[in-house]
């Protein structure tokens, strides 16, 4: 009996070691990289400081440049920031001074716990109004409504959200409603958010109505007092504590699921930016937008290409860039330009153009799959992640030693017990 309790014992002095090595290794790949940008592991890119938030990213909005980029892919509930793409479906599809009438799909959402305007049933607002105080005072009510008036039914313009989502690249995001109330199937990323803002900000009226400081909606045939709305967009307000002179547009959110969740634009220099923060504790997403777009326009020069821009941190030049191609459905080119894991540019060219330019270059021109964060291609300059920092490995390395030392004294026991059992016969 004693040397059967001495042998499991000893095998499971054994295991132990083998089971912390592997258990604390998950632990510090976790905390040495969850949290450390993907954009700072990169040589020679510039350096960003810690945010509070779980993702982000700097985009450049001329040509989907990823300047920064924190689990950019990572899926997260948007919470109200969804109501970017609402608003410009609705700009899209409806004229501006068309006629909304409050229903039962908008009144659903008067409710305490919910943005809202506090609308009426039957009240009427036009478009316009209904998109500034959606967009700056972030009202549920409205975004139900117009998402009624516009595709017909809240289904319908869900299904709406998630075509144009997909025809914009989105490739990790699924909507189910205009405003971005919880819902555990209504879900997308930092990376896929930007690129629904490069869109909005191709289009006039969303600049204008989402870039405004207040708002002030007259009486209507239901209410007899004005509604003065401020924008939730802190960066927009001049001579308040967050005030951020390039910022051009924005859309704050948040929900108990989501947490804090901020989509931005600035114009600096003839440069505009896009930053996506998601999953933040605090207002820090203020402080932290900013400092980003600092960051996208000090550290960073936008270089002209035939067909396009490349955007490359400054001293950068087009040899430190491998470039993918795709052949489009209407025949011309699209020139994809990557700078290890992140995408810094973009051309479009045609056929004959592309043969022109690059029929001497060196430089790959064959398809290849696009590169995500996380994964490696075999195209030149992509180099693999650095071997991951095991923490406290001093530590662990002592206490498999001593648990070593502790095998070799009850294996000594053991053969003293033996011997022991050997004279008494």
């Amino acid at each position: 009996m004693f040397r059967k309790a001495i042998f499991t014992i000893m095998v499971y002095i054994v295991m132990i070691p083998s089971l912390l090595m592997g258990s604390i290794s998950c632990a510090a790949d976790d905390a040495d990289l969850a949290d450390v940008p993907l954009s700072n592991l990169m040589e020679g890119w510039p350096q960003m400081s810690q945010i509070s938030e779980a993702s982000g990213i700097v985009m450049d909005a001329d040509n989907g440049a990823v300047l920064y980029s924190l689990n950019r892919d990572t899926i997260r509930y948007p919470a109200s920031i969804t109501k970017i793409l609402t608003a410009l479906l609705v700009i899209e599809n409806c004229p501006l001074d068309g006629i909304v009438t409050m229903t039962d799909a908008g009144i659903q959402m008067v409710i305490g716990g919910s943005a809202n305007a506090k609308t009426v049933l039957g009240e009427e607002f036009t478009v316009e109004q209904c998109l500034y105080m959606m967009l700056l005072k972030s009202a549920n009510d409205i975004a139900n409504q117009l998402a009624e008036y516009c595709g017909g039914s809240l289904s319908h313009f869900a299904e709406m959200m998630n075509e144009k989502a997909a025809s914009l690249g989105c490739e990790n995001t699924h909507f189910t409603n205009p405003s971005g109330m919880p819902d555990s199937d209504h879900y997308t990323t930092a990376e896929d958010m930007a690129r629904i803002m490069r869109a909005c900000l191709e289009n006039e009226t969303f600049l204008r109505i989402s870039g405004a400081e207040g708002v002030t909606i007259p009486p209507t045939n239901k209410t007899a007092e004005s509604r003065e709305y401020t924008n939730h967009n802190q960066l927009i307000i001049k001579g308040g504590e967050y005030y951020y002179e390039p910022c051009i547009s924005g859309k704050t959110g948040y929900t108990d699921s989501a947490w804090r969740t901020y989509i931005g634009a600035a114009e600096k220099d003839g440069r505009k930016l896009i930053v996506c923060l998601m999953r933040g504790p605090d207002k820090s997403d203020f402080v932290d937008a900013a400092n980003l777009f600092e960051y996208g326009f000090n550290e960073f020069d936008k270089l002209e290409v035939p067909g396009g821009s490349v955007t490359l941190p400054k001293g950068f030049t087009l040899d430190d860039t491998t470039m993918e191609t795709q052949t489009l459905s209407d025949g011309s080119v699209l020139i994809s330009y990557y700078y290890d894991k992140l995408p810094v540019g973009s051309a479009v060219m045609t056929a004959a153009e592309y043969d022109e330019q690059y029929r001497t270059s060196t430089l790959s021109a064959a398809p290849q799959e696009s590169v995500q964060e996380g994964t490696v291609t075999d195209a030149a300059k992509v180099e693999t992640e650095k071997p991951k920092t095991q923490k406290n490995s001093g530590g662990i390395f002592i206490l498999i030693a001593v648990l070593f030392a502790i095998a070799a004294l009850l294996t000594g026991l053991l053969l003293i017990e033996r011997i022991r059992s050997m004279r008494k016969k």
